[in-house]
């Protein structure tokens, strides 16, 4: 009885970390450039070096990895100039100050000195990893659909946008950024940028929402039968005490 409150509560506190990641993918269901994520469970054997009753193995589960869905999101008109998306694969390469780092959020500004700038002030960066710098005065950049920038028909840049063999390999580092673990960026061969949308969420608010609803039925569950073991424990010690009095 003992091994099924230890299995139960494993079964707990990895049905908690999967409601954890699904209340966050509905938290970012309006998030541009967002991808969902699930939990990866494995089982966990262990052998106890003796025991008198069977079974003689204890299987536990746990969450070993969170694994990410990379297929774009529908893309959502704007009108804004600084407003861009990437139709297909590809990113948007950034300046941090940790380095390089890549996003598919391409909701841009304009800072005073004339920097393309994510939203929150990192410099985006060209084909020859430099800042973009645009004339202020000039007015709102063109954006061909290869990433060349233009001002009043003057090309000033061209959008460095950096692909991935394995997409899988990239770890999130907060603020919509991405950071390849062992993985190269290479240049995209095609990038298709469109300006005056951005790529929306690819989280599913209804495939999201029955998912929270099922992962809440599986804690109900594991709960019910938590509190069976403890009922059939107390009873047990209950009988023992009067067959000992």
């Amino acid at each position: 009885m003992d091994n099924t409150l230890l299995i139960t509560l494993s079964a707990q506190n990895a049905i908690r970390r999967q409601m954890d990641v699904a209340a966050n993918n509905m938290a970012n269901v309006t998030t541009a450039g967002f991808k969902s994520e699930a939990v990866l469970f494995e089982p966990v054997i262990r052998r106890p070096a003796s025991i008198k009753e069977r079974p003689r193995t204890i299987e536990f589960v746990r969450d070993y990895t969170i694994a990410r869905d990379f297929r774009p999101g529908s893309l959502q008109r704007t009108d804004n100039p600084l407003d861009f998306a990437v139709a297909g694969e590809g990113y948007f390469t950034v300046q941090t100050g940790q380095g390089l780092a890549y996003t598919r959020d391409g909701r841009f500004q304009i800072n005073p000195e004339g920097t393309i700038v994510t939203g929150d002030g990192r410099p985006v960066l060209d084909n020859l990893g430099q800042p973009i710098v645009l004339n202020v005065a000039a007015g709102s950049p063109t954006v061909g659909k290869n990433g060349t920038i233009t001002q009043n028909g003057v090309p000033v840049g061209q959008f460095g946008i950096a692909r991935f063999d394995r997409p899988g390999a990239l770890d999130k580092i907060g603020d919509n950024l991405w950071r390849p673990n062992n993985e190269v960026a290479q240049v995209a061969a095609d990038p298709q940028i469109v300006q005056g949308m951005i790529e929306g969420s690819n989280v599913v608010a209804v495939t999201e929402l029955t998912r929270i609803m099922e992962i809440s039925r599986a804690f109900e569950s594991v709960t019910r039968l938590q509190k069976q073991a403890e009922e059939l424990r107390g009873r047990a010690i209950d009988r023992l005490a009067r067959v000992q009095s």
